[in-house]
């Protein structure tokens, strides 16, 4: 079955517009846990430093080898943090999940920052690196590799896009990890941009901000589609999808000021056309991080976060209904 789902929701009021990244920012690390865990783990090393994810375990396991959902931070690939996975915006996503037997993983990856020289591209290098250390590594963590749900939010669901339509022996950083390939099962992007080839895309009547702004994330320089043209592609879901590609749910506000409505319909446009699996949810009232924006709180963000969370869980348990 490939369901074609658009659902119009309202959103919880009081969700600040950078959850994530206050969370992290206030350094708040400690995660009210019921399973065992293990903090900053090293899956790679890029020179000299160390990149980073925490593994949670389930307080039961359901399964002999657990199924896993892998987080990725938004923070506009120059901000952000693995401990994003602690807030109230995502936990309880998580915790749905460990009680369905899930692992449940959030990521560390290098940042765009002005001045470090790292691009979209090692962002998404350093996601998939993440993904084959788990392979590598899931006995240890006693996980099923064929079996891993991806997901992430603005930044982070664009990466959680690649992750799920790109190439698996693409993208590659560290070497000892380089022979694994790994291909999730499905993805999980909360507004999450599809195509930055398109500048119409980023324009809306409920910002001011240039929509172009991300581009030298992509490119290194001033430049744009037209002198990057290859770059700007690689970094854009849109160009990857194919008819074959993992199911893929996405969220999306539909007043969001910072990754606009029109990429979410866009992703769909084209799934529909090729036949891809890709749901849309679109949330009425709703801008970035699911604040309020217009509009009375129907039925919530704890809905969004049970929907989230049984797309997971269904895309896990009924694998054998997919072909």
């Amino acid at each position: 079955m490939k369901p074609a789902m658009i659902l119009m929701l309202a959103v919880m009021a009081g969700i600040g517009c950078c959850a994530n990244e206050a969370f992290a920012q206030k350094g708040k690390t400690e995660i009210d846990w019921n399973g065992k865990s293990f903090r900053d783990v090293a899956y790679k090393q890029v020179g000299t430093r160390r990149l980073l994810m925490d593994i949670y375990l389930p307080n039961a396991s359901k399964f002999d080898e657990a199924p896993v959902i892998y987080y990725v931070h938004g923070g506009g690939w120059a901000a952000g943090s693995k401990a994003g996975f602690g807030s109230s915006l995502m936990l309880p996503v998580f915790q749905q999940l460990a009680e369905n037997g899930f692992v449940c993983v959030a990521v560390q990856y290098r940042l765009c920052k002005k001045g470090s020289g790292v691009l979209m591209r090692d962002c998404v290098t350093d996601v998939m690196d993440g993904l084959r250390y788990l392979k590598k590594n899931a006995s240890q963590y006693s996980i099923d590799p064929n079996r891993i749900v991806v997901f992430g939010d603005s930044a982070g669901g664009q990466l959680a896009q690649m992750l799920t339509v790109s190439s698996p022996v693409e993208f590659t950083g560290d070497q000892s990890l380089a022979d694994v390939a790994v291909q999730p099962v499905a993805g999980i992007s909360w507004y999450g941009p599809s195509d930055f080839t398109d500048i119409n895309l980023f324009k809306t009547g409920l910002s001011d901000k240039d929509p172009d702004r991300f581009g030298q994330r992509i490119s290194g320089d001033q430049g744009g589609y037209k002198e990057h043209s290859k770059a700007f592609e690689e970094m854009s879901p849109y160009y990857w999808i194919k008819k074959d590609s993992p199911p893929l749910l996405m969220l999306q506000g539909d007043t969001d000021a910072t990754i606009p409505l029109p990429h979410a319909i866009h992703l769909k446009k084209k799934a529909d056309q090729i036949g891809a699996d890709v749901e849309m949810i679109i949330v009425k009232n709703a801008g970035h991080n699911w604040r309020k924006a217009g509009g009375d709180p129907e039925p919530g963000l704890a809905e969004i976060q049970r929907i989230t969370a049984e797309y997971a869980l269904r895309q896990i348990t009924h694998l054998e209904t997919r072909d």
